[in-house]
């Protein structure tokens, strides 16, 4: 039972987010999930979700991989799919050992 209520309040904190950011408000992503706890099983549905939010695009613009351990941080590494330049731009969802969300940032190497 707690582990469906953590997974329904994910969720919900993620379409909250969604929501904010497709409302206008920018950074709410970044600011709103960080610190969120994300058990790995989820990550990667959780760094689409965000990443469609903070680039604003559909979750179809968006792939990622399954969660690896590097430098002591675990990553979702992906690709957000620009429709206005048809190119991709590579994305690193960042999380603390613990599954503390920490940030999105661009790939490097990937954008130049």
């Amino acid at each position: 039972m707690t582990l469906y209520l953590s997974k329904f309040c994910l969720r919900l904190a993620i379409a909250g987010t969604a929501l904010a950011a497709t409302l206008g408000s920018g950074s709410a992503v970044e600011a709103a999930g960080a610190g969120t706890i994300v058990p790995q099983e989820d990550m990667t549905e959780f760094c689409q979700q965000a990443a469609a939010a903070r680039y604003e695009v559909s979750l179809d613009a968006i792939t990622t991989n399954p969660p690896i351990e590097r430098d002591g941080k675990i990553l979702v590494l992906g690709s957000v799919q620009n429709d206005d330049t048809d190119q991709a731009m590579g994305i690193d969802c960042r999380f603390e050992p613990n599954g503390a969300f920490i940030d999105i940032i661009e790939a490097p190497g990937m954008n130049d």
